[in-house]
């Protein structure tokens, strides 16, 4: 189906078409990624598909890429492009916007650029000098001062000085250093590219820039004055990898500024579309300034919008259906129901709670943190948030106290591993509560002592001793007992910080990371009497039921955290030799603090697996300060129902 069949402007004009290939696209025309538009966002899936395509292209065939859909940039706004307005002036270069396909177009002209980073000078790419390239398809200069990029972001794109220095090797006094997830991808198409041509001979090479440059064949369409791009881009945005929410809500406000009429006293359309802006420039800063470890756009945008609306539980996806489809809407600007005010207030909030989003998830690379606060964070992170996220995030913007800060992190910390793990409720379980009052926290009509006291009452409303029992009762008749507990290893890390106060010592012996860490045929956390075990090395056992073997097997005082995964063959030693150095293998008795404190006994019985076991249920009573009743509903919970002699 044609794209003149599928897209049309209200009046059934037709945007015209023709097919091109990047040699002839790029012949006197300068493109820019127009400020509506999101970053880069091929990731590694789109990267090898395009790559294969090339690769696969045969000499006497062409590749159809796709459409790219282009608008020519009016006057009035190319006039304030310092860079640019020399060569369009001067050269009779014509700007265009990118609307769609910049995906695409931003992926060939990397791979153009590491090609040409890998042409000698004095080489040769398609019969034409290296220089005659880098003018063609990357920059072009007038003098020692005129530069300018033929393909790149509009200035408050915060990939913009990303793209022109670290992947088209332009020097800039202007750049700061700010990552973003999509200068993340940047980078990463920069480096798969480079590692897919390291070592090609210089005929592969051009090949390769052949097809990329005269083989792949665009659809182009340039819109018409009449059509609005801000729609078209919407329409267009499930072609490729699909939008985020909060990549069409940007798209969204900008629109809707420029809906609003100048003003004199400055509170005009063109102010808020630059606030929009550099609250999105900020935005997605915060989101990808870990490398490596991006927060999700639509998961921030959701805990934003259950501070920032009143939050109520409809059905799935809510949060974007309210944001596109009801609040920020066209007819809610020319109603005058939707004001620029209204809008600069939830930019001005969206770009402060971002920094505090990021505190929550980044705690230790906060710098305006208390110390007890952000081992708290950390804390909650390894557990689990739960939907306490907003929470936290409005309690921080509200200025909480630290000491305020402190018992609201550690009630949601009592509540997420009590309910959720303990007793093994759904993780939704009081969702709609916690939501509810993070949204009234952040429009004041709550107090911090209020939000305490309601989760100490959600808490107590949710954890029920026999719940508990029934629950670790499932895991051993459906699973491994104790040990496919999802609470299994948070709650010995804990233990094992309770330890190491006690002996005294401020070296920990066992990370977190290593203990979460997932290595084939390698265990962090052991079974003390093994899975395997020869009833010649473990006697204490021999007497008993095959079944209650696999209890205590399971049971939580048989479970023990390593400080170095082990090679699961070690775990079948017998417990005098697990306890030892031996084979090169570090024992007990060098290991983590747990670990340590096994080593102090002389043998392994199923009399010394329940002690221990009722030793860390006392932990965890004084621990999450609750109780889990008479010994005997305790051994009910341990699952250890049965006379041990």
């Amino acid at each position: 189906m044609s794209f003149a069949r599928v897209f049309s402007d209200p009046q059934g004009k037709l945007m015209p078409t023709e097919l091109q290939y990047l040699d002839t696209l790029f012949n006197s025309r300068v493109f820019r990624i127009p400020d509506y538009q999101r970053g880069y966002a091929w990731e590694t899936r789109q990267l090898e598909d395009f790559w294969n395509d090339l690769k696969r292209l045969r000499a006497d065939r062409n590749h159809y890429t796709g459409q790219l859909t282009i608008e020519k940039v009016p006057e009035n706004q190319w006039q304030k492009w310092e860079e640019e307005k020399w060569l369009i002036e001067g050269k009779g270069f014509k700007p265009y916007y990118v609307v769609d396909g910049q995906q695409r177009l931003t992926t060939a002209i990397i791979l153009i650029k590491c090609l040409l980073n890998r042409v000698a000078e004095g080489q040769q790419l398609a019969f034409t000098e290296k220089p005659d390239l880098v003018k063609k398809y990357i920059l072009q200069t007038a003098g020692s001062v005129s530069r300018s990029y033929l393909f790149g972001y509009e200035r408050d794109n915060p990939s913009y000085e990303y793209l022109k220095t670290e992947i088209l090797g332009e020097s800039s006094n202007q750049y700061q250093g700010v990552t973003t997830t999509y200068t993340a991808n940047l980078a990463a198409a920069r480096d798969y590219f480079q590692s897919q041509l390291q070592g090609l001979p210089h005929e592969q090479l051009e090949r390769l820039f052949r097809a990329v440059t005269q083989k792949f064949v665009f659809s182009i369409y340039e819109l018409e004055d009449e059509l609005d791009e801000f729609v078209v881009f919407e329409t267009m945005n499930n072609r490729g990898k699909p939008l985020s929410r909060l990549e069409l809500l940007k798209n969204r406000l900008i629109y809707l500024s420029t809906l609003f009429p100048s003003s004199s006293e400055g509170a005009d359309g063109t102010t808020l579309r630059h606030n929009i802006n550099e609250a999105w420039k900020t935005v997605y800063e915060y989101l990808g300034k870990v490398q490596g470890e991006a927060l999700d756009d639509d998961e921030f945008l959701r805990a934003h919008w259950i501070m920032y609306f009143s939050y109520a539980r409809d059905k799935a996806g809510q949060f974007a259906s309210f944001l596109l489809d009801d609040y920020f809407t066209t007819d809610g600007v020319l109603s005058g129901d939707l004001k620029i005010a209204d809008i600069q207030r939830y930019v001005n909030s969206i770009q402060a709670s971002v920094r505090k989003w990021h505190c929550i998830h980044f705690p230790h690379l906060a710098t305006d943190l208390n110390d007890s606060v952000g081992i708290a964070l950390e804390r909650l992170g390894r557990l689990g948030r739960g939907a306490f996220e907003p929470l936290m995030m409005t309690a921080l913007q509200k200025g909480f106290t630290d000491n305020q800060l402190l018992k609201l992190l550690s009630l949601s910390e009592r509540f997420v591993f009590l309910v959720n793990r303990v007793c093994q409720r759904r993780s939704n379980a009081g969702d709609s509560e916690f939501y509810r009052i993070a949204g009234q926290l952040y429009r004041g009509d709550v107090t911090s002592s209020d939000i305490l006291e309601t989760i100490t009452e959600r808490t107590t409303h949710f954890f029920r001793i026999d719940a508990a029992v029934v629950g670790m009762r499932d895991l051993f008749d459906r699973s491994e007992g104790f040990y496919s507990w999802s609470g299994l290893r948070y709650f010995l890390y804990e233990y094992e910080q309770q330890l190491r106060g006690e002996a005294g010592m401020e070296i920990p012996r066992l990370n977190w990371s290593d203990l979460v860490k997932s290595k084939t045929d390698h265990v962090t956390v052991e079974h003390i009497y093994p899975q395997t075990a020869k009833s010649a090395e473990w006697p204490a056992f021999s007497d008993l039921a095959k079944k209650q073997r696999a209890v205590l097997l399971n049971s939580l005082g048989n479970l023990l955290p390593l400080s170095r995964s082990r090679n699961s063959r070690f775990s079948n030693r017998p417990f005098g030799v697990k306890k030892q150095d031996s084979d090169g293998v570090q024992g007990y008795y060098n290991g983590s603090y747990s670990e340590v404190q096994v080593a102090q006994r002389d043998e392994w019985t199923p009399e010394t697996i329940k002690d221990r076991g009722l030793e860390m249920v006392k932990f965890l009573e004084e621990r999450w300060s609750i109780s889990l009743g008479s010994q005997e509903e305790k051994l009910q919970f341990l699952n250890i129902q049965f006379e041990i002699t």
